[in-house]
């Protein structure tokens, strides 16, 4: 087995004759402009893939100019690979793209590709999943953006086996609290981070997932709180082992040139470039963009659940507008800020941010994961909370009942991922009382210990 490391989230495998290429993020920036990568990717032979992989819809793994660049005979001829998603957006847009073989892998099922190389998907919370692969006497884990509670961890050990190797993200992915790591997302995701090294036991864990950078003048203060390769590396937990874009990992050699590729990324770090805020949008074009989304979620969502959201205040720093949203009467005003209503508005923003959020349904979620904004009262978890769960239902289309063929959809999600959803509603969420139990459970590798070097 060969596994060549393309960039972010993406890797090339090769094995028992055949090979696959996942979650392809090679070019362009993401979310609004907001996301880009911070090394080089590496070239993939697109005229070898066979099979590509997408594990959600988000646009650092579902990544439209990458697979745009793949030439059209060589998207007409890759199987294109997707969970069974009660939404079938994906597969949509993949059709759009010009992949002619398109195949719905199902939820927590074994799938032969080929003999020898057997795959296994599975569904985590609304759009998350996680993939293995079984072949050449090897278990690839490939846990990508998912995050569990202690029992989905178990309860997914016990479908994978031993990993030989395991790919986990290991940075913070999401805004994390205006101006401060007020929300402790830092600390949560070492957590999570060592949790599964400690759970899964792999032979090797790569860290990837997270090698992208917020890179505009609206979030480039996330940035300080980035969890470095160098972060990682100093951890000095067992196994793990950083690739960088080109490196290839051979099971028949198995070794890795860990502290190379972690001087490489940290080069790149220093030479990050950010984009300054971009240009205002006229008033009247955020305006109408907000009141288009509200008759969206009325049409969806009723009358009567819209008339429960709280109205929105969102004040745009570059223009000096304040714009009131009533989600009851589907309608936005807007006016010049006074200085006191500029200080007291909930939401903070530039105007192009606040026109994104309206103008497509996935706005507000971008907006959330990239903080290009400050939530005055993020912490009053209560108000507005209506309106972020219809507006992110709205995005990700997961339960739909529309009509028969949604529904049949809709169940079928839902029934292959039951146990997964028994094991979120009851299980807990990675804490310092979970790593202390589990670490004192008898490890045969926890022992702690340097990475395996070439």
């Amino acid at each position: 087995m060969r596994i060549t490391f393309v960039n972010h989230a993406g890797f090339f495998l090769e094995a028992s004759g055949t090979n696959l290429w996942c979650d392809p993020w090679t070019i362009s920036k993401v979310y609004n402009n907001c996301a880009s990568l911070y090394s080089r990717s590496a070239q993939v032979p697109t005229e070898r893939v066979e099979y590509i992989w997408v594990s959600h819809e988000h646009s650092d793994h579902l990544n439209f100019p990458s697979l745009k660049s793949i030439p059209e005979e060589h998207r007409r001829r890759i199987t294109f690979l997707h969970q069974k998603h009660s939404s079938p957006r994906v597969i949509d847009a993949a059709r759009k793209l010009g992949f002619a073989k398109i195949v719905e892998l199902p939820q927590y099922r074994w799938v032969t590709l080929r003999p020898g190389f057997d795959i296994f998907c599975g569904s985590v919370g609304t759009m998350d999943s996680f993939f293995v692969v079984k072949a050449d006497g090897e278990t690839i884990l490939n846990m990508n953006d998912c995050i569990c509670t202690d029992s989905e961890i178990h309860y997914i050990k016990r479908i994978a086996g031993k990993p030989s190797i395991l790919l986990t993200q290991f940075s913070i992915a999401e805004w994390i609290g205006n101006h401060a790591d007020d929300i402790g997302a830092v600390a949560q995701k070492t957590r999570e981070f060592k949790y599964y090294i400690m759970a899964f036991q792999p032979e090797f864990t790569v860290p990837f997932a997270s090698f992208s950078y917020w890179c505009n003048q609206e979030n480039s203060w996330m940035n300080n709180f980035m969890i470095s390769p160098a972060k990682v590396a100093a951890m000095n937990l067992p196994g793990v082992n950083f690739m960088y874009p080109g490196d290839v990992w051979d099971s028949s050699v198995r070794t890795f040139r860990s502290e190379q590729a972690v001087a490489r990324y940290m080069k790149d770090i220093e030479n990050l470039s950010i984009d300054p805020t971009p240009a205002p949008v006229e008033a009247e074009v955020i305006r109408k963009a907000a009141e288009n989304l509200l008759q969206s979620m009325r049409k969806r969502f009723g009358k009567i659940l819209m008339a429960r959201i709280g109205q929105l205040d969102i004040y745009t720093h570059d223009t000096k507008q304040l714009f009131t949203v009533h989600p009851a009467q589907c309608r936005c005003e807007v006016r010049t800020a006074t200085p006191e209503e500029a200080e007291s508005a909930r939401y903070v923003m530039c105007s192009q941010v606040a026109w994104y959020t309206f103008a497509h349904t996935w706005g507000w979620s971008v907006a959330e994961g990239t903080g290009t904004f400050i939530d005055r009262r993020f912490k009053e978890k209560g108000e507005n909370e209506l309106w972020r769960r219809l507006v992110t239902e709205l995005s990700t289309d997961i339960l739909r009942f529309n009509n028969p063929g949604r529904v049949l959809r809709t169940l079928q999600f839902l029934w292959g991922k039951k146990f997964e959803i028994y094991y979120h509603l009851f299980g807990k969420t990675i804490s310092d009382e979970a790593l202390a139990k589990l670490s004192a459970e008898p490890r045969s590798r926890w022992h702690g210990g340097s990475p395996a070097q070439a």
